[in-house]
């Protein structure tokens, strides 16, 4: 390829490079019949993979990738960022939209000052999860919960209302407090095969 006018600052710039191979962060690129060593340009946020055209910018003995121009395979788009990269909106709006979003990392934080979740089926695996909240309301039209074991701690008052309550203990049912009221408007039925009061 001839070198483009005008890029005197940039060397000569080769249109049609093809990708050889691909190891690390070094690229062997083949141009004109030339085999050149190039890294990816910092601008150059599309990975490449070997089979691409690209865009190459040489200066002196170094070659740079400037731009993935076709990908003949059938490699997925990978955008690699370096570390401490950040994608910003300023003040505007940012959307991401997809058929399937996956999202993957070994440690993550998400801070949102004002959240909202629509969605019409959630599911979540965790191994440990720990919630800290001011203050918690749930409103659901049924809640069904299974587990091994339970436990609840509750500093001062805990109320439950309810037209129904049914609580069954295939083993042993404790209540126990310093003051206990029990009050029916019709009846009061206590049975046992045993009944011990004080």
């Amino acid at each position: 390829m001839n070198a483009m006018t005008g890029m005197s600052l940039m060397g000569e710039v080769t249109l049609a490079a093809e990708v050889v191979a691909r190891e690390g962060a070094g690229l062997t690129l083949l141009a004109a019949g030339e085999r050149l060593d190039a890294r990816r340009a910092f601008s150059c946020l599309v990975d490449p993979e070997p089979g691409d055209r690209v865009l190459v910018a040489r200066d002196h003995d170094a070659a740079f990738v400037l731009a993935v121009l076709e990908r003949r395979g059938a490699a997925p788009m990978r955008v690699a960022l370096p570390d401490g990269s950040a994608v910003t909106a300023g003040e505007g709006r940012l959307d991401l939209s997809a058929g399937t979003l996956v999202l993957q990392a070994r440690q993550g934080e998400v801070m949102v000052e004002d959240l909202a979740l629509r969605g019409a089926k959630a599911t979540m695996r965790v191994g440990t999860a720990t919630a800290i909240v001011e203050a918690l309301e749930t409103l659901a039209e049924r809640v069904i919960g299974r587990f091994r074991r339970s436990y609840r701690f509750v500093e001062e008052t805990e109320q439950l209302r309810a037209r129904d309550i049914d609580q069954r203990a295939s083993g042993h049912l404790h209540l126990k407090g310093d003051t206990a009221t029990i009050q029916a408007g019709a009846v009061v039925k206590v049975d046992g095969h045993q009944i011990h009061l004080g």
